[in-house]
């Protein structure tokens, strides 16, 4: 999967593994349309940049991010979600909202709507064991790949403490007793607005119904509904 490989090449490099092909991002779109910032491809430092960049020039006061992305690396998925949460935006899901993006554009929202057919889904972060790092990450330095994992896992932590919602949202699909993604082949889960509630993220709106599978720029992205688990 292009989303997931994309995240092991930049932790490999920052690892100092040595003989990683050149990978280039897919194409993204920024743009804004009244007090609307729509953004329409992977998380990367460069989309993140030029979002930002785009409302600035833009001058407009942003309300709104309308958003369809596979996800992308984890710090600037962070600060894209820093980005929505100190602007207080509301957040549209148009088709798509995977990995960098569930994990962090949706939990500092204001409020998420969710159009009819989307896909949304989480498949683990910088929070997911030592060992599942381990055997992802290329041969070569795993001290070093740690060492960042470690870096990752600070500044993830300083997030969900600043937006005040439960961190583990990015990995219960893996720790839970209730897990689906191992069971039906999945690249991920979703969780119902009760248990998003529950984490921290209670103004959830799903306008029709969920996709379980999804084609996104010649890639194919699946997600299951992880089962009511929250009894806190």
């Amino acid at each position: 999967m292009r989303f997931l490989c994309l995240t092991l090449v930049s932790l490999a490099v920052l690892s100092g593994c040595k003989s990683i092909p050149v990978i280039f991002m897919p194409e993204h779109n920024v743009s804004v349309t009244g007090k609307t910032l729509n953004f329409d491809g992977p998380i990367s430092g460069d989309s993140v940049l030029e979002a930002l960049r785009v409302v600035r020039n833009s001058g407009a006061e942003i309300e709104k991010l309308r958003i369809t992305s596979p996800g992308g690396d984890v710090l600037s998925g962070i600060e894209l979600g820093y980005f929505v949460k100190e602007n207080n935006l509301d957040i549209e899901v148009d088709t798509l909202c995977f990995s960098a993006c569930a994990n962090y554009v949706i939990p500092a929202a204001k409020t998420v709507l969710i159009k009819n057919g989307s896909l949304i889904g989480w498949h683990g972060g910088p929070r997911q064991s030592d060992e599942i790092w381990k055997a992802m990450a290329p041969s070569g330095d795993k001290e070093g790949l740690m060492k960042f994992v470690a870096r990752l896992r600070e500044k993830e932590d300083a997030f969900f403490k600043y937006i005040d919602v439960d961190p583990d949202i990015t990995v219960y699909g893996q720790t839970s007793s209730k897990k689906c993604q191992l069971i039906k082949e999945t690249h991920g889960w979703y969780y119902s607005t009760r248990d998003l509630a529950k984490m921290g993220v209670p103004n959830v709106v799903i306008n029709g119904e969920l996709a379980s599978s999804i084609e996104y720029q010649g890639e194919t992205i699946s997600a299951c509904l992880m089962p009511n688990f929250k009894d806190i």
